[in-house]
């Protein structure tokens, strides 16, 4: 038997049904798993209704959805080592790891499949019932059809790191992951572990397209020691994400990012200021966020202003000392505030501020979140300082694509579509609330 499992139409259809319900975000993680899955379908169903031109027109694109919206809730590593039985403990990592990205592959792959076939049955829920530890749940409910009896659906799902997970579906008293779990067993039985795993590695594939994007540290926004590697990297890469690609998240110094991008190593960059020399070598996409930035100062200091005009007017009767990052685009704005002062360049924010604490710079320019952010950790430093209430400059953030490719346009206009998506339906700002952005800008 081939290691793929097949669904005929009659399961097809209850899968679609099934992983309909099976999303949800941080705001609700913590409630009661029967408002998990009753919100998820409602969500799950806004976005075939809107996305609905777009699922017509590209095959890949429902797996993407499916693996956007659909996995970050389904423990697919327990559903693998519960398919694989006894034979997990007989697998290498280099196997276990082969057979996971196979198996999360099979399982959006199939699910993708079903969403084609929603046709917006009603389905009704019962309360859920939990273990006695409360760690674990299920939610029974009913698939409303008409002309015949209505289908039961019992959701199990157990509470790990704040949210609840689904690692299995039984439908009319058949557990799917022993279904896949029995099949699979027959593709052992007749290729042999290995042989299995590797027919499995080879059929199910990701299809969706992968762009390479890369970034130099930028706490808040891009840091691989963040959640999501930062607002930023989230934010981009869920918009790429609606728009129909994967992207491949690189961290690198910023001269290796514009090398990478120049011969094409790199499709992507995360984060950008336009600036008309640099949309003649990288090309942007729409701002998907706006940077303001703030001047810092040593809280005795007596600069104050409630513009930029004032601002140049106070510093031009002085000898400031201005820290700046290096190879930062700053505008216009910028340039003409440059002549007033000296400058001082840094490649670190805390380095930065240290130096305006002990004098050794007189203000900084920086972002606010990112000064706020380095303060709240170095509250020696903090205690010295303030952020001046009015931003001086601020500045839009894109992500840039290289000259390399030539679909560049076609990607860029991607994104901007998906980023007016996410706008409008509520997604890019339930981004924004999980990394606790202020939102000076909205």
């Amino acid at each position: 038997m081939p290691s793929s499992f097949t669904f005929s139409g009659h399961w097809i259809r209850l899968m679609l049904l099934i992983t309909s319900l099976l999303i949800s975000y941080k705001s609700i993680a913590e409630q009661e798993p029967r408002i998990v899955v009753e919100l998820a379908a409602q969500q799950m169903t806004q976005r075939l209704i809107t996305d609905k031109d777009k699922i017509a027109s590209q095959n890949y694109y429902l797996e993407q959805i499916v693996d956007e919206l659909l996995l970050p809730v389904i423990d697919h590593v327990y559903m693998a080592k519960k398919v694989l039985a006894k034979n997990w403990k007989k697998t290498s990592k280099e196997q276990k790891i082969q057979f996971i990205t196979a198996f999360k592959h099979k399982v959006i792959r199939t699910y993708a499949g079903a969403f084609k076939a929603f046709n917006g049955e009603e389905i009704k829920f019962e309360d859920a019932k939990f273990s006695k530890t409360g760690k674990k749940a299920s939610v029974k409910s009913a698939i409303q059809r008409v002309g015949a009896p209505a289908i039961n659906v019992t959701y199990k799902l157990y509470y790990k790191k704040e949210k609840w997970l689904t690692y299995d579906v039984v439908i009319e008293g058949v557990s799917l992951v022993k279904s896949f779990r029995d099949q699979f067993r027959q593709s052992i039985d007749q290729n042999g572990l290995a042989k299995a795993i590797s027919l499995l590695a080879a059929e199910y594939k990701s299809e969706t397209p992968t762009l390479k994007m890369a970034g130099h540290v930028w706490e808040p926004y891009i840091s691989n020691h963040l959640p999501a590697n930062g607002l930023a990297v989230n934010l981009v890469t869920a918009v790429f994400a609606r728009a129909g690609y994967q992207v491949e998240m690189e961290f690198m110094p910023w001269q290796r990012v514009g090398e990478g991008l120049s011969n094409g190593e790199i499709d992507l960059s995360v984060g950008s200021w336009y600036s008309p020399t640099r949309a003649q070598e990288i090309h942007f996409t729409d701002p998907y966020l706006t940077n303001d930035l703030v001047i810092i100062k040593r809280k005795q200091d007596k600069l104050n202003f409630t513009n930029n005009q004032e601002f140049k007017d106070y510093v031009s009767q002085k000898s400031y000392r201005l820290g700046v990052f290096k190879d930062y685009g700053y505008g216009e704005n910028f340039d003409e505030i440059a002549p007033l002062v000296s400058l001082n360049y840094y490649k670190y924010c805390k380095s930065m501020l240290r130096d305006v604490a002990t004098k050794s710079t007189d203000i900084a320019l920086i972002d606010y979140w990112t000064a706020n952010n380095s303060l709240k950790k170095n509250k020696n430093i903090a205690d010295h300082l303030e952020a001046m209430p009015i931003p001086l400059i601020s500045r839009s953030l894109h992500a840039t694509i290289s000259l390399k490719r030539d679909d560049r346009e076609a990607i860029a206009t991607a994104f901007n579509m998906a980023l007016k998506a996410m706008k409008k339906d509520g997604s890019y700002d339930k981004i924004l609330i999980n990394h606790n952005y202020p939102q000076l800008n909205k």
